[in-house]
């Protein structure tokens, strides 16, 4: 569904229209991160751009990017390429997290489908100093069976990933996520439906709290959930990280060419240049 619309935007019916009177890059940014909470009040006030956003709606309630919003899916790469040719899209703007892995590969298809160019924002992961312990796994279900019996688990890889955790009756878990709200915690299940503390104070008294002997999270990079990396650095616990998967779409076709290089960028910065050296070029500026 599209969120209502805040003053002085176009009206996303209107959308083709106004782009051919007004000149202006209509861009769907594929939000869902800080980074593309950045993107987007980058290039909103832009005058070279109509902004819209999408939301996979993974937050129940998440903060308004003050632009145009699509909450949902949009029924993969085929339905997206229609969204983007149903509303007179010029551009995507990729700016998700590092594992929506589908929603990327679906981004990149789509664009080609639709016959316009896509750029991908890909956030940098944590690297690990001298005295890390960590351990990365290629699937939650390795990393939950490797667990020795008796292990107290801070889990913290979002919701999709309690279930299989949950299935080690010999362990003590720990998971905090959004949307666990409606899950009853027990003496060996304990549930926080909640984000990530922003400080090491708080998250070393979390793990502290619970007798934390182990950390299993997925390699976000950025700073949003960097804390709890920066307090298993501070209190010595070891931390399994579940891998990255890598770039599995290809970044040819007609739609890109003219695109700046690279077309994957792991910087806010770079992506919005790209974005706005693309614009000058389809609109002669």
């Amino acid at each position: 569904m599209m969120a209502s619309m805040p003053p002085n935007h176009p009206d996303v019916s209107a959308g083709t229209a106004l782009q051919q009177t007004d000149q202006r890059m209509k861009t769907l940014v594929l939000a869902g991160t800080a980074e593309a909470r950045a993107v987007v009040a980058a290039l909103a006030s832009d005058p070279a751009f109509i902004i819209e956003a999408s939301l996979a709606g993974a937050t129940t309630k998440p903060a308004s990017l003050d632009v145009p919003t699509h909450k949902g899916g949009f029924g993969g790469e085929e339905g997206l390429a229609r969204f983007c040719r149903d509303n007179g899209f010029d551009l995507i703007l990729d700016v998700t997290h590092p594992y929506a892995t589908v929603i990327s590969r679906n981004a990149a298809l789509a664009a080609q489908r639709a016959g316009i160019p896509c750029l991908h924002y890909q956030r940098p992961p944590w690297m690990p100093e001298q005295a890390d312990r960590w351990q990365h796994f290629s699937s939650w279900q390795d990393m939950a069976d490797a667990i020795p019996a008796k292990t107290r688990v801070f889990l913290a890889g979002g919701t999709q990933s309690v279930e299989m955790f949950m299935r080690r009756t010999d362990i003590t878990l720990i998971a905090r996520a959004l949307n666990l709200a409606d899950k009853t915690s027990s003496p060996q299940t304990i549930f926080i439906n909640a984000l990530p503390s922003k400080t090491v104070e708080g998250e070393c008294k979390l793990l502290n709290k619970h007798n934390i002997t182990l950390i299993c999270c997925k390699n976000s990079g950025g700073n949003s959930s960097f804390a709890k990396i920066l307090a298993a650095r501070k209190c010595g616990i070891e931390v399994w990280m579940l891998d990255r998967k890598p770039v599995a779409f290809s970044l040819d076709g007609p739609a890109q060419k003219g695109m700046p290089s690279p077309q994957i960028h792991d910087t806010v910065e770079t992506i919005i240049s790209a974005a706005r050296q693309y614009a000058a070029v389809r609109l002669g500026h």
